[in-house]
């Protein structure tokens, strides 16, 4: 039986990447004010980063409606197709909810696994190309899985922010509360650990900051793959993507990504993040 992988938005997973492996996307949302959109449809990363660093109003999110996910669901299970559903922490958004009670809703059973991957962006996003490239070859549902949870088992993420204030208004800066109080300043790198977030080092300047991520990188030993993440400094992000190269097993090269907006919300303007999946 034909394996369907989908994920959400929160993966950041490229465009192009998406199209070749056929990965369908449920598309979290993205309000400003009263305006409501769908990321990545309705809402570009171009066009969400200019309206992010222009308006005064912080920008909220909301994760995709069980009916989203009924709506594809049903669309597979008509299909004949077995789904594995690939999500971003449940600690950091209701999407793994609204997934899990669409499943029963359309009486799914052993058709469909669902996994929370703990984490976001190309943490969660690597997971879902390993399981889509899985899926193209022909496995099961339970060896895409396990190509996935393979996956999961090996990533390290570092995120450099520019300023806590759109994590602290969004509400998902988790263990990294403490950086809270009068230290607004600092240029803090964090990580995830468990599903949510939590401080990996105190930096007092973008562009220590910047070298810290390229030192944090011997952490994840060898790399199997990897990506630089940005919200507005491309030229920064393609940059430290160039001085990683040597890191790699085969030769590879990291992907740079822009932070999608549903993601990006809580970053802000001058986040630079690395997520690296070490070899095996």
């Amino acid at each position: 039986m034909t394996i369907q992988v989908v994920t959400d938005s929160g993966a950041d997973v490229p465009a192009d990447l998406r199209k070749e492996l056929g990965i369908l996307t449920v598309p979290l949302i993205v309000s400003f004010g009263t305006e409501s959109y769908r990321d990545g449809v309705d809402l570009s990363g171009e066009d969400f980063y200019k309206r992010l660093v222009a308006e005064e109003a912080m920008p909220t999110t909301s994760q995709p409606s069980v009916g989203d996910f009924s709506e594809v669901y049903k669309e597979l299970k008509a299909s004949s197709k077995e789904i594995l559903s690939i999500h971003i922490s449940g600690k950091l958004s209701g999407t793994m909810n609204s997934a899990t009670q669409a499943a029963a809703l359309e009486d799914l059973g052993d058709s469909i696994r669902i996994l929370d991957s703990q984490q976001a962006s190309m943490g969660l996003g690597f997971s879902v190309i390993a399981a889509a490239e899985a899926a193209k070859s022909g496995a099961t549902l339970a060896a895409a899985a396990a190509a996935a949870e393979s996956v999961l088992e090996r990533p390290t993420t570092y995120i450099l922010f520019d300023t806590l204030k759109y994590l602290e208004k969004g509400g998902r800066i988790g263990r990294a509360s403490a950086l809270l109080g009068g230290v607004l300043q600092l240029k803090p790198i964090l990580t995830l650990e468990d599903g949510e977030i939590a401080t990996k080092a105190k930096i007092r300047t973008l562009k220590k900051g910047v070298h810290t991520l390229e030192q944090l990188t011997e952490d994840c030993g060898d790399l199997e793959s990897a990506a630089v993440l940005y919200t507005t400094d491309q030229t920064e992000a393609a940059n430290l993507a160039g001085r990683l190269r040597n890191s790699f097993v085969d030769n590879a090269k990291p992907l740079t990504v822009r932070i999608s907006p549903a993601v990006g919300t809580h970053g802000g303007p001058g986040v630079i993040g690395l997520i690296c999946v070490s070899a095996k």
